[in-house]
């Protein structure tokens, strides 16, 4: 009688809980609708600055379709500016130039073929397309209820949030991330390993630092997914090689990343660089000692390989659940790098529908050191932190409350409790009718 009557209760505040996010989450739907009409109103008056971050895709697409032959023009500024400027795009400001690897450039080569408006409109709507998918297939992932609305509710965190609109609206690429690593892990979740490497490869040489979720499978054995990836990794280098040659892959690998990276770094801090090292520049200059060059770049790394590290420790002596080890993979291989912009944290809302999917699939259950109630309050927080512009250090709040609620989780009630707390519960359950 008494399992009954917890259980109806438990359900009753899953669907109470559902339907007021719901509400929520439609009061942002028409705000949203809002601002992507302010958006179109300003893009029909200038349609080159238009989904801007994406001139920079464009300027590599035609480089590989009509300079094959001297690829290295990939990574020249110089010959971007002056195609900007053909465009009628301002190449002036901040982070102008390509930065990605050959292979995404050749991949997606094609859409070079169209105008630039054409490109830029198909580029965005195979972008939402594909993390509409990705959102879905984590939602289900997620939470294995038979609450619908908890489904939609998940979905609607992840579309509604800001950073899904920013990277939209600047024709970026970290909706397509999401889509990949979302699809990789739905598909091992699946027992389709060989599938998710494919998805997952793609996401490697699209933005390299994936390889953190390489390192995760590896920790849990995953030895179809990481061949898999592999595999599919080379191949399509390979097949990269044989097109643009090797060189521009090699020049890639050994010179243009540590460029753009240098370049990268000089962004300054909050609320555009929201990493540790953003975070611990902007607070030194606000303090009137702004932080050395050296102590910055050490403190990252040294973050970095903590993070990491206390990673590969919990994954590999803790899990209990491999979905929180998919969202603690993604945290941190977004804490661990030196630069976190306000569009990375695209994927940092997988890992944050992980956690209120999981947590609302056993509402009365206690499934990390943080208490039920907390847990989903920090999550609420996490959330609405993300469903605004970035200001100040509000992504980097929200990137570390995801992290601690991740962590959290490998340290459940019942690795804390003392001992008599349990020999009481014990006792307490032995005699209830």
């Amino acid at each position: 009688m008494l399992n009954a009557r917890v259980g109806a209760r438990t359900q009753d505040n899953v669907r109470i809980i559902a339907v007021l996010l719901v509400l929520v989450a439609m009061v942002f739907l028409a705000i949203r609708v809002v601002i992507i009409y302010h958006f179109f109103l300003s893009y029909r008056a200038n349609q080159a600055e238009a989904f801007s971050d994406f001139n920079l895709y464009y300027y590599a697409f035609n480089v590989v379709l009509h300079s094959p032959h001297d690829p290295s023009l990939l990574y020249d500024n110089n010959n971007l500016l002056v195609f900007l400027k053909a465009m009628g795009a301002d190449p002036s400001g901040f982070g102008i130039l390509y930065c990605y690897p050959p292979q995404f450039a050749l991949v997606f080569s094609p859409f070079g073929l169209m105008s630039p408006l054409a490109a830029k409109l198909a580029w965005v709507a195979m972008s939402l397309g594909l993390c509409i998918i990705g959102v879905i297939l984590t939602a289900k992932m997620a939470y294995r209820g038979s609450e619908r609305r908890i489904i939609a509710l998940l979905i609607a965190i992840v579309l509604l949030s800001f950073p899904v609109l920013h990277d939209g609206y600047l024709g970026q690429s970290n909706e397509l991330l999401f889509f990949l690593l979302a699809t990789s892990f739905y598909l091992i979740e699946r027992k389709h390993p060989y599938a998710a490497g494919s998805f997952l490869a793609l996401a490697v040489v699209f933005k390299v630092t994936p390889l953190a979720i390489v390192g995760l499978l590896l920790l849990r054995r995953e030895w179809r997914a990481v061949v898999s990836t592999i595999v599919w990794a080379i191949a399509l280098s390979l097949f990269t090689a044989t097109q643009l040659g090797f060189r521009v892959i090699w020049h890639y690998i050994t010179v243009d990343v540590s460029r753009a990276n240098a370049q990268i770094l000089t962004m300054g801090g909050l609320p555009g660089n929201s990493s540790v090292r953003g975070t611990l520049q902007t607070l030194s200059e606000n303090l009137g000692m702004p932080a050395s060059e050296s102590v910055l770049h050490a403190t990252s790394t040294g973050f970095a390989l903590i993070v990491c590290m206390l990673a590969c420790y919990l994954v590999f002596r803790r899990s209990q659940d491999r979905r929180m080890d998919y969202a603690l993979a993604c945290i941190t291989m977004l804490l661990a790098s030196p630069v976190l912009e306000p569009i990375h944290m695209v994927v940092a809302l997988l890992p944050l529908v992980i956690v209120i999917g999981t947590a609302l699939e056993q509402l009365e259950a206690r499934l990390s050191a943080i208490a039920p109630r907390a847990e989903l309050l920090l999550a609420a927080i996490a959330v609405l932190l993300l469903f605004f512009l970035e200001r100040s250090a509000t992504y980097a709040a929200s990137a570390f409350i995801i992290y601690v609620l991740c962590v959290a989780r490998y340290f459940p009630r019942s690795t804390i409790l003392p001992r008599d707390s349990r020999a009481r519960l014990g006792n307490f359950n032995s005699h209830t009718p």
